[in-house]
């Protein structure tokens, strides 16, 4: 799990290693019953059209998910900010 301070969302690959991510809330605590998946960015994300920068930052963090997946159950803890 990722947790972005970008996005203030923490990020996690779900089933079939697609990309899904929740809100963290202020005291750092994160909603993971409140997760969906990113392609339904429009939903969470205040700007209504991705600045290429928004892009490569979700770009980022899918791939470093994807680097380290071990195909287990993801364990609610924050291994990394980004």
């Amino acid at each position: 799990m990722i947790q972005s301070l970008h996005f203030k969302r923490a990020f996690w690959l779900g089933y079939e290693n697609q990309l899904v991510s929740c809100p963290i809330l202020e005291d750092g605590t994160i909603q993971d019953w409140n997760y969906e998946p990113v392609y339904l960015v429009h939903r969470w994300y205040k700007h209504t059209n991705l600045l290429p920068y928004d892009i490569d930052c979700l770009f980022k963090i899918h791939a470093r998910l994807v680097q380290t997946d071990k195909g287990e159950l993801y364990d609610i803890k924050i291994k990394e900010v980004a």
